[in-house]
């Protein structure tokens, strides 16, 4: 199924910041509705990005078959940095699954360089502290020559400044989208899958302001590189547009039993609606049933890390019906539906979580410039291919399985390759962000228990566009 968009020009702040948009109400439609029609709230929504619609097609190749399996040489050791306990713990399980799917098939490809491809997983706690001791064993004990991780913004920023910048080791997030992550003086050795906050912070504020219709909102974020830069593009952009932020209010890092200080602080001016800008497990699932005992407020807008289904679950998917929220999303094409259905037929169920694809991407990515540098060993070399496998120009290859090995022939050919994966295009700019993404609108759906997209907008850092992208 192609894709088509509605180009908005957007203005920018700061550099990388954008601020006032034109009313995006009339494009959060759903996505197989056209721009110009303008969709009711209580319209059928499409399925979120991570499922496929039940009109995709069966031809498409599956992302993993079997294979003639990988050669015994060197192997291609990748550490995963994941969440498995601690605030985001619910994300990390599917980003290791997603991993180690990426390995299967790189290795039913024949492997790399003669060798398999070998996943060695590590515990963030989602406490950059425990990243980066986890993130020193992955190097120094099992000797991994690139690290995917971390999720939080924060840890994968220890990580790099204690870690792999001072150990010359690839480091590629798939999930961390602070924008600080873009300003470290990281000797081009951290990159990451996931488009920089400013976006996602500006759609949010659109979608408080002119999709929604409120003026007046307060916001408790996490005390990190991530709650911290969401917060203050949401706040910058949203005021702009003609809104008050009533209350702007931090928390720690850490899990708690209440927050009553916080949202008494948060909802004191009386604001309309309360936006969840925290991680899921013992902070924004803590307060939201808080607030909601005490009567303190009962509107709410979320984020990606509000995504989550362990919040509603644990409150009750009929308390948040039809909220909504933004978050990253990806492009629909028959390589990610092909990736979707991989994914389910091999662990059971489909993930919940974002950057999933984009977890299984980093992990071929990392496979393809070890090809092209001919080296299972040199993290040095095969940072320095990995732009020549991910950006144009190039010969394009997918995430399916024909694609995945031939372009490891390709690329150990020498030949000019541009990967475009489950996740979508994935060419990085000179700071190691990729230069496009998506950032969808979703909503709470209590009767099938699902996030819906209602709304997705194609970032373009290049050209300073939004695109309202319908099908």
């Amino acid at each position: 199924m192609s894709q088509r968009f509605v180009r908005h020009k957007w203005l920018w702040v700061a550099g990388v910041a954008f601020i006032a948009i034109l009313a995006l109400a009339a494009a959060c439609s759903d996505d197989d509705e056209d721009v110009s029609e303008t969709a009711s709230p209580t319209e059928e929504p499409t399925k979120r990005a991570t499922e496929a619609p039940t009109d995709a097609p069966t031809d498409v190749p599956a992302v993993c078959e079997d294979g003639p399996g990988p050669g015994s040489g060197v192997a291609l050791k990748i550490g995963v940095l994941v969440p498995l306990t601690g605030a985001r713990s619910t994300f990390g399980p599917d980003y290791e699954n997603a991993a180690r799917l990426a390995a299967k098939c790189l290795n039913n490809a024949g492997g790399v360089n003669g060798g398999p491809v070998e996943i060695v997983t590590g515990d963030t706690g989602t406490v950059p502290e425990q990243g980066a001791s986890e993130a020193d064993i992955l190097v120094t004990v099992e000797g991994v020559i690139a690290i995917i991780g971390a999720a939080a913004s924060d840890v994968s920023l220890d990580v790099a400044e204690s870690v792999t910048i001072p150990n010359g080791i690839l480091q590629i997030s798939p999930a961390s989208t602070s924008s600080a992550l873009s300003d470290i003086d990281d000797d081009d050795f951290l990159f990451r899958m996931s488009i920089s906050d400013a976006a996602q912070g500006v759609v949010l504020a659109n979608l408080l302001f002119e999709d929604l219709g409120y003026r007046s909102v307060c916001d408790l974020y996490v005390d990190d590189a991530y709650g911290q830069g969401l917060s203050d593009q949401y706040v910058e952009s949203f005021t702009s547009l003609g809104g008050t932020v009533t209350a702007s209010v931090p928390h720690d890092d850490t899990q708690a039993v209440s927050y009553g200080l916080q949202l008494e602080e948060c909802v004191e001016d009386e604001p309309e609606v309360l936006v969840a800008i925290s991680h899921p497990v013992g902070q924004a699932a803590v307060y939201l049933a808080e607030a909601l005992e005490r009567g303190l407020i009962d509107q709410f807008v979320f984020v990606d890390e509000t995504k989550a289904d362990v919040i509603f679950e644990e409150i009750g998917w009929d308390t948040f019906d039809g909220m909504r929220g933004t978050a990253l999303g990806t492009l629909t094409t028959d390589s990610g539906r092909a990736y979707d259905r991989a994914y389910e037929a091999e662990y059971g169920d489909l993930y919940q979580t974002p950057f999933v694809r984009e977890a299984y991407d980093a992990i071929v990515l990392t496979a393809l410039a070890a090809a092209a540098a001919a080296t299972n060993t040199d993290s040095v070399a095969i940072r320095d291919a990995l732009r020549d496998v991910a950006n144009a120009p190039g010969t394009i290859y997918g995430s399916g399985a024909d694609d995945v090995g031939g372009a490891l022939t390709a690329a150990a050919a020498g030949e000019d390759i541009d990967y475009q994966g489950a996740s979508g295009s994935v060419d990085f700019d000179d700071k190691g962000d990729i230069v496009s993404g998506v950032i969808e609108i979703w909503q709470v759906d209590a009767a099938s228990k699902l996030f819906t997209t209602v709304g997705r907008f194609l970032v373009d850092l290049v050209t300073n566009e939004i695109m309202a992208l319908t099908e």
